[in-house]
């Protein structure tokens, strides 16, 4: 499968694929969600986390949409070796950090403030689908505190794994879509959350 950056000033870049490990988001799927995000103006001058990178490919749409800074995680190698290719291919991506390493030590080291960082007005969640739904909350829970008030966090599930019983005191889900076997969920830091 080719995966490629589908809008915006890096239309049209191919990117490279893990070797192994991972599962690209597939373009028409990827386009849904740029799509409903671009509608509500989540992607202009936002700052954009992309926890489980994979090939990066939502941070780099993102950049290519207009998105002011991208902070890719992602502990594989094999996924570390992908985005650098990938960030290598165009002007648009050149200012892009990689973080090799897991999306709890990511998110422990901001808690620390060693490397501070804007709080992220976007971020992307799309882990293994094998990871069960009480990890995804954990990494919600130490990410809240690190997003801006109005931020989107999209959160990218099997569509045939039960939804995220979301703690309601700090998300609210804002919108539900199944694409195939995605299930792609839209959520909001609750009000006074953050």
């Amino acid at each position: 499968m080719v995966t490629r950056i589908i809008a915006g000033a890096a239309r049209g870049t191919q990117l490279a694929v893990p070797s192994c490990g991972t599962r690209p988001t597939q373009d028409r799927v990827r386009e849904a969600i740029f799509s409903a995000l671009q509608s509500r103006g989540a992607t202009e001058d936002a700052y954009v986390l992309d926890l489980f990178a994979g090939s990066g490919a939502y941070g780099f749409e993102s950049l290519s949409r207009g998105a002011l800074s991208l902070d890719l995680v992602d502990r594989a190698q094999s996924a570390a070796a992908a985005i650098r290719k990938n960030q290598a291919a165009s002007a648009v991506f050149a200012e892009a950090k990689l973080y090799v390493q897991s999306a709890l030590a990511f998110l422990a080291s901001r808690w620390k403030g060693t490397d501070p960082n804007p709080q992220w007005e976007l971020v992307f969640i799309d882990p293994p689908y094998i990871m069960k739904n009480s990890e995804i909350l954990e990494i919600l829970t130490q990410l809240l505190p690190l997003c801006d008030p109005d931020a989107w966090i999209v959160v990218e599930r099997s569509a045939r794994d039960e939804a995220p019983d979301w703690n309601e005191d700090d998300w609210e889900e804002d919108t539900r879509k199944i694409y195939g076997e995605s299930a792609v969920y839209f959520l909001r830091p609750a009000i006074g959350a953050v």
